[in-house]
Parts: C-alpha cells; structure tokens; sequence
C-alpha cells in the first residue's frame, strides 16, 4: 500500500483563504503482477463528519482502509470547516474527484468507478457533490477540469433536511446562522435532482443527533427523482457509529451498544455499487 498526501490548493494552484484546508490522502493498492497487473480499481472519496466544525478521525482513515481491503483504492479529504463557510467545503470535495480522476493512470483507478462515502455533515457534502457538482458557487474558486460527479454516494447518517428535523449546528457553521435562505438551499431534497448520483442510505432509529427522519427525506427525494438509491434503518446505534468496531471505539476495550449488523452497512454498500457495475473486476 501506497500512502499520499495532497494540498489540493497547492496542487491547482488555487489560493487559499485564511483557516481553509483542503487536504487529501490516498490509500493505494500495490500492483502486482502476482495479482492482476492490469487491473484499474474503484475509488471512495470518504469525507468525514463532524458538523462543519472538524473533521473526525473515526470517519476517515479506518473506513479508507476498510474499502481498501475489499479492492478499492481510498482518499480521506480533509476539507474546510467553520468558520470557513459555503461554498469551499463543496469546491475541495470537486477537487478531490478531479485529482482522483485526473491522476487515475497513476494510481490504477477507474476514472469512470469512483464514489464518495460521507458521514453525518460529511453525507451532507457528499450528497452535494452528487447532485450540486456543477455548482456555480464552487467553479467561482476552482473550475472543476472534469466530470466531478461521483458514480455513486454512500450516506452515512446524513444531516440531509435543513427544516423541522435539521442538525441546526451543521447548516449554521455551513451557511452562517442568519442566512435562511442558503439553508433552504442546500437542503439535499432541493438539491436532488434526474442527474443526481445514486445512493446508498443508512442510519439508525436511535440517533439522538441527526434524526433519522433525515435518512427517510433523502430516500423520498430520490425516488422522487428517479434515481436510484437503497436505504437501510438499523433499530440501535448512536450518532458517529461509524463502523462499529475496534478501529473506532473502544479506548477501555468496549463498543458502543448498537445492533449488532451495522458493520455490515460497507458489504451491503460494496453491493451497491456492484449493481450499478462500479466493482473490483
């Protein structure tokens, strides 16, 4: 395995404002000859939560190496949280899918198999990114040099609705806490549309953060608009459940009290895509 480290502003020569970061590391699968020396792998761009303020660690690196051990390659993007506000999170996340296709022959990636897999604020912008890619707003800071729509979105107990069940602090640090109007605009059912990226949605009953009525919004708005998604309600489990093992819990030895398959949200996703033809081949 190969490990990168990227400033995505320094790589695009994009200024970069004052507290923005914009940072990407990529996990690399080694060619092997003893393997498939031809083989182009899928791609995950996985974009952590934390609620616009920070970018958690239980997010990122263990669920790169999670997709990397079923074939995938990973990129972990580290982007800018409060108080940088909209639209520099969206225009590091098109960033990222332009470095990860713009060098696919480097890494042996598919440039036409690359997804993104968010987290709570994370799934906010990675569904943004499925559906907004082309967002007038982000190509004012970087004009995206290719297709920056990722092939498929996993969304992981997503803040998705900015009305009544909203996670008010993450819409607050995105947009400020006065700018009503930009709320109602990155709302993911506003957002959803006919050329949005297809989803896989999970979440759980339980989740004191995020209510799960935010995971069952995003599931109408894309049957609404006829893509297609899968969405999956586990009964137990708390906000940053991440994949519920070791690698994420458990500084005294324990894991968080949850339904006991929730670590089966990667697999099922990993079908998911395979569905849509984006596979390990």
């Amino acid at each position: 395995m190969r490990i990168i480290n990227v400033d995505l502003y320094d790589y695009f020569k994009v200024k970069k404002p004052e507290g923005a970061v914009g940072r990407l590391t990529g996990y690399i699968s080694d060619v092997s000859r003893e393997i498939n020396a031809e083989r182009k792998r899928p791609s995950m761009l996985v974009i952590p939560g934390g609620g616009y303020a920070y970018t958690s660690a239980r997010e990122g690196e263990p669920v790169a190496l999670r997709y990397l051990g079923y074939g995938w390659n990973a990129f972990v993007l580290y982007y800018s949280c409060a108080p940088v506000k909209y639209p520099y999170a969206l225009a590091e996340a098109i960033m990222a899918m332009n470095y990860i296709r713009l060098n696919a022959a480097e890494y042996a990636t598919d440039e036409n198999k690359v997804a993104a897999v968010g987290f709570s604020a994370g799934g906010h912008l990675a569904a943004t990114l499925g559906s907004y890619y082309d967002s007038p707003e982000a190509a004012e800071i970087f004009k995206s040099q290719v297709n920056a729509r990722p092939d498929a979105v996993v969304l992981s107990y997503p803040v998705i609705t900015s009305g009544e069940k909203a996670h008010r602090g993450s819409f607050d640090n995105l947009c400020g806490a006065d700018n009503a109007e930009l709320q109602k605009k990155l709302d993911i059912a506003n957002l959803v549309n006919e050329k949005s990226s297809p989803a896989f949605i999970w979440a759980t009953r339980d989740d004191a953060c995020v209510p799960v009525k935010n995971a069952l919004v995003a599931a109408c708005a894309y049957e609404e608009a006829g893509v297609p998604f899968s969405l999956h309600i586990w009964g137990k489990g708390c906000h940053g459940i991440s994949l519920d093992d070791l690698t994420v819990f458990g500084g005294d030895g324990s894991i968080v009290a949850a339904s006991k398959s929730i670590p089966e949200w990667v697999s099922l996703s990993i079908e998911f895509m395979a569905e849509l033809g984006i596979k390990v081949e």
